[in-house]
C-alpha cells in the first residue's frame, strides 16, 4: 500500500531505541477519513546478532545481501471511515493509547534483540524453503 505519511514525533527510548510516529491519515470518500498511525523502530543489523545460529557467517552474508544492514519494527493503527470533524480526535486517542501501552513494550531491554532473532529466524525458515 502506498500513502503519504508524515512524522509527528520521535522519542527515545530508555533502551537506546529510537520510537518514530507518522500519521498516513487520508479522505477515502465526501467527509469521511481513513486515520492511519504508523509506528517505526529502526535497527541496524550486526554479526553479533547472528551468534546464536550455527551458520551464523553465512546467514549473515545473505541478509545483508537481501535486507541490507537496517530493519524495523513497524507497528500500525487505523480507524476507518470517520468523520472529518472527528479526525484529530480519533487520531489523538489512537497515539495516546499507543504511548500508554505499547512504548513500555517496546522500551523492554530484550526488544531490539528479541526483533532481531526473530527477524533472522524467519529468514533463516525461508532460505530453507527455497532450498
Amino acid at each position: 500500500m502506498k500513502w503519504e505519511k508524515r512524522m509527528i514525533e520521535e522519542i527515545k527510548l530508555d533502551n537506546g531505541l529510537k520510537v518514530e510516529f507518522y500519521d498516513y491519515s487520508r479522505k477515502v470518500a465526501g467527509d469521511r477519513w481513513l486515520i492511519g498511525l504508523l509506528v517505526k523502530i529502526p535497527m541496524e543489523v550486526e554479526r553479533a546478532d547472528f551468534n546464536s545460529f550455527e551458520d551464523g557467517d553465512t546467514l549473515y552474508e545473505k541478509f545483508l545481501e537481501q535486507h541490507g544492514r537496517e530493519i524495523a519494527f513497524q507497528l500500525q493503527k487505523e480507524r476507518n471511515f470517520i468523520d472529518e470533524r472527528e479526525k484529530d480526535e480519533v487520531f489523538s486517542a489512537l497515539l495516546a493509547n499507543l504511548k500508554d501501552h505499547a512504548l513500555s513494550y517496546m522500551g523492554h531491554r530484550d526488544f531490539s534483540s528479541n526483533f532481531k532473532r526473530k527477524k533472522i529466524q524467519e529468514f533463516k525458515e525461508r532460505l530453507t524453503w527455497y532450498q
